[in-house]
């Protein structure tokens, strides 16, 4: 059907052309891959995405600057390299997985409990700004060591105002972290 320069220009777009290329080459892009693979699914991938790499790049091959082979082999070697670097990436991740087994019971729990600690207090700063100025600026007093009398004394209300703005504000609270834990789980 011509020879492999006038298949490589028309590969692109006749499939008569890639066919015959695919057939010319098929077996030592196996081989190829065959001798630089560790199982026969990875020598199947790399014949496969050799073609579909080389119906990309067919219509670059440049018949002076080396043979036809060479030009597959190389978009197979190509393909290979990627696999290896794509396998070192997989049992990486794979390592740091399993790392994560080493972890006794214990180490779980105190890390799980970081992680609702942080959410909770996320959630608790974004209730206390959302409250009203005075159940708000209440709260914010005792939890700063103040009592409910010095706070109301600081804020200028009667000490029974700053008992029930306390209370509803860590009913606000106490709803938002229940609401939110409900939702993450």
């Amino acid at each position: 059907m011509g020879d492999d320069a006038e298949l490589f220009a028309r590969a692109e777009h006749d499939v008569a052309a890639f066919e015959v290329l695919y057939r010319r080459h098929v077996r030592r892009v196996a081989a190829y891959a065959a001798g630089r693979c560790s199982s026969a699914d990875d020598v199947a991938d790399v014949v496969a995405q050799t073609f579909v790499r080389l119906l990309a790049a067919a219509g670059r091959f440049d018949p002076a600057r080396g043979e036809p082979e060479a030009f597959v082999l190389g978009i197979a070697a190509n393909v290979v390299r990627d696999l290896h670097r794509l396998t070192t990436r997989q049992r990486a991740l794979d390592a740091r997985m399993s790392a994560a087994e080493l972890l006794d019971a214990d180490d779980t729990a105190r890390i799980d409990a970081a992680i609702d600690a942080a959410r909770a207090a996320s959630t608790a700063r974004r209730a206390l700004d959302a409250m009203p100025p005075g159940e708000g600026d209440v709260l914010r007093l005792v939890a700063q060591g103040a009592s409910p009398g010095e706070a109301a004394a600081v804020l200028g209300i009667s000490p029974g105002a700053a008992r029930v703005r306390l209370s509803r504000a860590r009913h606000r609270i106490r709803t938002r972290l229940a609401t939110d834990t409900e939702k993450h789980r």
